[in-house]
Protein backbone atom coordinates (compact mmCIF):
# COMPACT_ATOMS: atom_id res chain seq x y z
CA UNK A 1 0.00 0.00 0.00
CA UNK A 2 2.61 2.51 0.72
CA UNK A 3 4.74 1.93 -2.09
CA UNK A 4 1.14 2.11 -4.24
CA UNK A 5 0.15 5.17 -2.75
CA UNK A 6 3.77 6.91 -3.64
CA UNK A 7 3.21 5.54 -7.46
CA UNK A 8 0.37 8.14 -7.19
CA UNK A 9 1.09 10.86 -6.06
CA UNK A 10 3.98 10.80 -8.15
CA UNK A 11 2.25 10.56 -11.32
CA UNK A 12 0.09 13.26 -9.61
CA UNK A 13 3.23 15.16 -9.20
CA UNK A 14 4.51 14.83 -12.83
CA UNK A 15 1.25 15.46 -14.37
CA UNK A 16 1.64 19.32 -11.91
CA UNK A 17 5.05 19.74 -13.17
CA UNK A 18 4.25 19.52 -17.04
CA UNK A 19 0.63 21.42 -16.82
CA UNK A 20 1.18 24.35 -14.54
CA UNK A 21 4.79 25.13 -14.04
CA UNK A 22 5.37 27.29 -16.80
CA UNK A 23 9.04 26.50 -17.71
CA UNK A 24 11.02 25.81 -20.48
CA UNK A 25 11.52 21.53 -20.82
CA UNK A 26 15.02 21.69 -20.90
CA UNK A 27 14.62 22.45 -17.16
CA UNK A 28 12.14 18.85 -16.48
CA UNK A 29 14.03 16.76 -19.22
CA UNK A 30 16.66 15.03 -16.64
CA UNK A 31 13.40 14.43 -13.71
CA UNK A 32 11.89 12.88 -16.74
CA UNK A 33 14.90 10.71 -17.81
CA UNK A 34 14.79 9.44 -14.01
CA UNK A 35 11.44 8.52 -14.44
CA UNK A 36 11.76 6.23 -17.60
CA UNK A 37 15.42 5.22 -16.65
CA UNK A 38 16.74 7.41 -19.63
CA UNK A 39 19.77 8.69 -18.58
CA UNK A 40 22.71 7.39 -20.47
CA UNK A 41 24.76 5.81 -18.07
CA UNK A 42 26.66 2.26 -18.45
CA UNK A 43 24.79 -0.15 -15.74
CA UNK A 44 21.06 1.33 -16.03
CA UNK A 45 18.13 -0.74 -16.69
CA UNK A 46 18.44 -0.36 -20.41
CA UNK A 47 22.33 -0.52 -20.51
CA UNK A 48 22.92 -3.13 -18.10
CA UNK A 49 25.21 -5.72 -20.29
CA UNK A 50 27.57 -2.45 -20.18
CA UNK A 51 30.31 -2.32 -17.99
CA UNK A 52 29.79 0.34 -14.89
CA UNK A 53 32.57 3.05 -15.99
CA UNK A 54 33.89 4.82 -12.90
CA UNK A 55 32.99 8.21 -11.94
CA UNK A 56 35.94 10.98 -12.79
CA UNK A 57 35.39 11.85 -8.80
CA UNK A 58 37.18 9.22 -7.84
CA UNK A 59 34.55 7.74 -5.43
CA UNK A 60 32.28 5.49 -7.40
CA UNK A 61 33.21 2.42 -9.82
CA UNK A 62 36.37 0.94 -8.31
CA UNK A 63 36.93 -2.90 -8.04
CA UNK A 64 36.19 -2.47 -4.17
CA UNK A 65 32.86 -0.65 -4.69
CA UNK A 66 29.77 -2.39 -3.50
CA UNK A 67 27.32 -2.19 -7.13
CA UNK A 68 24.55 -0.18 -6.82
CA UNK A 69 22.66 2.57 -9.46
CA UNK A 70 24.39 4.49 -11.27
CA UNK A 71 21.88 7.00 -11.04
CA UNK A 72 22.64 6.74 -7.35
CA UNK A 73 25.65 8.02 -7.73
CA UNK A 74 25.68 10.78 -9.77
CA UNK A 75 22.27 12.27 -8.62
CA UNK A 76 23.12 12.12 -4.87
CA UNK A 77 26.63 10.43 -3.29
CA UNK A 78 28.84 12.17 -5.91
CA UNK A 79 30.77 15.46 -4.45
CA UNK A 80 29.10 17.23 -7.75
CA UNK A 81 25.78 16.05 -6.23
CA UNK A 82 26.57 16.44 -2.84
CA UNK A 83 27.50 20.19 -3.68
CA UNK A 84 24.05 21.14 -5.00
CA UNK A 85 22.20 19.77 -2.23
CA UNK A 86 24.24 21.46 0.02
CA UNK A 87 23.38 24.89 -1.46
CA UNK A 88 19.60 23.65 -0.39
CA UNK A 89 20.23 22.05 2.82
CA UNK A 90 22.00 25.73 3.93
CA UNK A 91 19.26 27.86 2.77
CA UNK A 92 16.67 25.69 4.49
CA UNK A 93 18.58 25.68 7.73
CA UNK A 94 18.34 21.86 7.64
CA UNK A 95 21.82 20.40 9.70
CA UNK A 96 24.39 19.30 7.88
CA UNK A 97 24.46 16.20 5.12
CA UNK A 98 27.75 15.07 6.73
CA UNK A 99 25.28 14.01 9.73
CA UNK A 100 23.44 10.87 9.59
CA UNK A 101 20.57 12.12 8.98
CA UNK A 102 20.61 15.12 7.96
CA UNK A 103 19.54 17.05 5.01
CA UNK A 104 17.20 17.07 2.59
CA UNK A 105 16.13 12.98 1.59
CA UNK A 106 16.17 11.21 -2.08
CA UNK A 107 12.80 10.86 -1.27
CA UNK A 108 12.17 14.81 -1.16
CA UNK A 109 14.25 15.35 -3.82
CA UNK A 110 13.40 12.00 -6.45
CA UNK A 111 10.43 12.15 -6.14
CA UNK A 112 9.58 16.12 -5.67
CA UNK A 113 8.17 16.25 -2.27
CA UNK A 114 8.18 19.47 -0.60
CA UNK A 115 11.04 18.94 2.86
CA UNK A 116 9.80 20.79 6.25
CA UNK A 117 9.60 24.76 5.74
CA UNK A 118 9.48 24.96 2.38
CA UNK A 119 6.06 25.41 0.09
CA UNK A 120 5.15 22.92 -2.61
CA UNK A 121 5.29 24.84 -5.42
CA UNK A 122 8.65 26.65 -4.92
CA UNK A 123 9.98 22.77 -4.43
CA UNK A 124 8.95 21.62 -7.62
CA UNK A 125 11.15 24.07 -9.07
CA UNK A 126 14.11 23.76 -6.79
CA UNK A 127 13.57 20.38 -7.41
CA UNK A 128 14.12 19.88 -10.98
CA UNK A 129 16.93 22.74 -10.93
CA UNK A 130 18.59 20.71 -8.76
CA UNK A 131 18.27 17.37 -10.97
CA UNK A 132 19.03 19.28 -14.44
CA UNK A 133 22.21 20.92 -12.83
CA UNK A 134 23.58 17.67 -11.05
CA UNK A 135 23.32 15.70 -14.64
CA UNK A 136 25.07 18.82 -16.13
CA UNK A 137 27.96 18.66 -13.41
CA UNK A 138 28.49 15.18 -14.33
CA UNK A 139 29.35 16.56 -17.90
CA UNK A 140 31.55 19.35 -16.74
CA UNK A 141 33.56 16.74 -14.70
CA UNK A 142 34.33 14.81 -17.29
CA UNK A 143 35.03 17.76 -19.51
CA UNK A 144 37.31 18.84 -17.07
CA UNK A 145 39.05 15.81 -16.65
CA UNK A 146 39.57 15.51 -19.85
CA UNK A 147 41.17 18.55 -20.63
CA UNK A 148 43.78 18.33 -17.66
CA UNK A 149 45.05 14.76 -19.31
CA UNK A 150 44.90 16.33 -22.69
CA UNK A 151 47.30 19.75 -21.44
CA UNK A 152 49.53 17.20 -19.37
CA UNK A 153 49.64 15.11 -22.92
CA UNK A 154 50.90 18.24 -24.74
CA UNK A 155 52.89 20.18 -22.39
CA UNK A 156 54.71 17.41 -21.23
CA UNK A 157 55.05 18.52 -17.92
CA UNK A 158 55.24 22.51 -18.48
CA UNK A 159 53.10 24.80 -16.75
CA UNK A 160 50.59 26.45 -18.72
CA UNK A 161 48.34 29.20 -18.53
CA UNK A 162 44.81 28.17 -17.88
CA UNK A 163 42.45 29.67 -20.47
CA UNK A 164 39.80 32.50 -19.36
CA UNK A 165 37.10 34.32 -21.81
CA UNK A 166 34.58 36.94 -21.37
CA UNK A 167 31.01 37.50 -22.04
CA UNK A 168 28.72 39.84 -21.15
CA UNK A 169 26.45 39.58 -18.07
CA UNK A 170 22.99 40.81 -17.01
CA UNK A 171 21.81 42.48 -14.11
CA UNK A 172 20.20 39.03 -12.80
CA UNK A 173 23.51 37.55 -12.86
CA UNK A 174 25.65 39.79 -10.97
CA UNK A 175 25.11 37.80 -7.66
CA UNK A 176 26.38 34.52 -9.62
CA UNK A 177 28.95 36.92 -10.98
CA UNK A 178 30.37 37.69 -7.74
CA UNK A 179 30.24 34.22 -6.72
CA UNK A 180 32.17 33.09 -9.26
CA UNK A 181 34.59 35.65 -8.88
CA UNK A 182 35.44 33.91 -5.30
CA UNK A 183 35.30 30.14 -7.01
CA UNK A 184 36.56 30.29 -10.34
CA UNK A 185 36.49 30.42 -14.25
CA UNK A 186 36.25 27.74 -16.57
CA UNK A 187 37.48 27.08 -20.23
CA UNK A 188 36.37 27.16 -23.14
CA UNK A 189 36.41 22.97 -23.66
CA UNK A 190 34.25 23.21 -20.15
CA UNK A 191 31.76 25.07 -21.81
CA UNK A 192 31.32 23.24 -25.43
CA UNK A 193 31.49 19.84 -24.23
CA UNK A 194 28.57 20.70 -21.50
CA UNK A 195 26.77 23.03 -24.35
CA UNK A 196 24.14 24.60 -21.69
CA UNK A 197 24.85 28.10 -20.72
CA UNK A 198 27.36 30.87 -22.08
CA UNK A 199 30.42 31.00 -19.62
CA UNK A 200 29.60 34.43 -17.68
CA UNK A 201 32.75 34.38 -15.10
CA UNK A 202 36.36 35.69 -15.80
CA UNK A 203 38.51 35.04 -13.38
CA UNK A 204 41.28 32.25 -12.33
CA UNK A 205 40.07 29.98 -9.69
CA UNK A 206 40.14 30.36 -6.41
CA UNK A 207 39.32 28.45 -3.51
CA UNK A 208 38.59 29.33 0.19
CA UNK A 209 40.47 32.75 -0.60
CA UNK A 210 43.69 31.44 -0.59
CA UNK A 211 46.75 32.50 -3.47
CA UNK A 212 44.97 32.15 -6.79
CA UNK A 213 46.24 28.70 -8.13
CA UNK A 214 44.76 26.49 -10.71
CA UNK A 215 41.68 24.21 -9.06
CA UNK A 216 41.13 20.86 -9.80
CA UNK A 217 38.91 19.47 -12.38
CA UNK A 218 36.27 18.05 -9.27
CA UNK A 219 36.78 21.72 -7.26
CA UNK A 220 35.81 23.59 -11.20
CA UNK A 221 33.19 21.14 -11.61
CA UNK A 222 31.62 21.67 -8.34
CA UNK A 223 31.46 25.58 -8.62
CA UNK A 224 30.28 25.25 -11.97
CA UNK A 225 27.24 23.25 -11.02
CA UNK A 226 25.83 25.44 -8.24
CA UNK A 227 26.28 28.47 -10.66
CA UNK A 228 24.17 26.70 -12.63
CA UNK A 229 21.44 25.73 -10.07
CA UNK A 230 21.61 29.04 -9.43
CA UNK A 231 21.33 30.51 -12.65
CA UNK A 232 18.43 28.39 -13.14
CA UNK A 233 16.31 29.18 -10.40
CA UNK A 234 17.02 33.45 -11.75
CA UNK A 235 15.82 32.46 -14.93
CA UNK A 236 12.55 31.03 -13.29
CA UNK A 237 12.53 33.77 -11.13
CA UNK A 238 12.10 36.40 -14.05
CA UNK A 239 9.47 34.63 -15.13
CA UNK A 240 7.58 36.96 -12.69
CA UNK A 241 4.64 35.16 -10.39
CA UNK A 242 3.15 32.38 -11.47
CA UNK A 243 -0.60 32.36 -11.52
CA UNK A 244 -1.22 28.70 -9.21
CA UNK A 245 -0.05 27.62 -6.08
CA UNK A 246 2.14 30.63 -4.96
CA UNK A 247 0.21 32.60 -2.48
CA UNK A 248 1.04 30.95 0.72
CA UNK A 249 4.84 32.03 -0.22
CA UNK A 250 5.84 35.10 1.91
CA UNK A 251 9.02 37.23 1.40
CA UNK A 252 10.97 34.73 4.19
CA UNK A 253 10.74 32.03 2.04
CA UNK A 254 13.63 29.92 1.40
CA UNK A 255 15.32 30.41 -1.51
CA UNK A 256 12.39 31.67 -3.75
CA UNK A 257 10.04 34.23 -2.61
CA UNK A 258 7.30 36.60 -3.35
CA UNK A 259 8.38 39.99 -2.05
CA UNK A 260 5.67 42.75 -3.21
CA UNK A 261 4.35 42.08 -7.13
CA UNK A 262 8.08 40.40 -7.42
CA UNK A 263 9.51 36.88 -7.04
CA UNK A 264 13.32 37.12 -5.58
CA UNK A 265 15.63 34.61 -5.62
CA UNK A 266 18.15 34.07 -3.17
CA UNK A 267 21.60 34.11 -3.48
CA UNK A 268 24.81 31.19 -3.95
CA UNK A 269 26.25 30.29 -0.91
CA UNK A 270 30.07 29.66 -0.81
CA UNK A 271 31.14 26.18 -0.92
CA UNK A 272 32.91 24.55 1.63
CA UNK A 273 34.90 20.91 0.76
CA UNK A 274 32.20 18.73 2.28
CA UNK A 275 31.23 17.36 -0.62
CA UNK A 276 34.70 16.30 -1.58
CA UNK A 277 35.73 14.47 1.32
CA UNK A 278 35.46 11.27 0.24
CA UNK A 279 36.74 11.84 -3.43
CA UNK A 280 39.98 13.05 -1.76
CA UNK A 281 39.60 10.17 0.50
CA UNK A 282 39.87 7.66 -2.16
CA UNK A 283 42.33 9.59 -4.64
Amino acid sequence: PYLATNLQHFQATLARLWTTVRWENKNKETLWRLVVDGIPLPGNTHLSRVPIKPCECGSYGGDTDQPYSPCMHHFWECPIAKAVREQIDRHLRLPSPATIEGGITRQQLWLVQAPTGCEQAPWDVIAMAALSSMEYGRYCLWAATREQRQQGASTHGRQQQPQTHTAEQGPRQRAITDFFNRLGGFTQEEDEAANTHPSIYTTQPTLDNAAQTTASPLDRARARTVADFWTRLHSFAALGIPKYGWDRVGPQHPILAIVGAQMRCDSPLEITGRGAERAEQGS
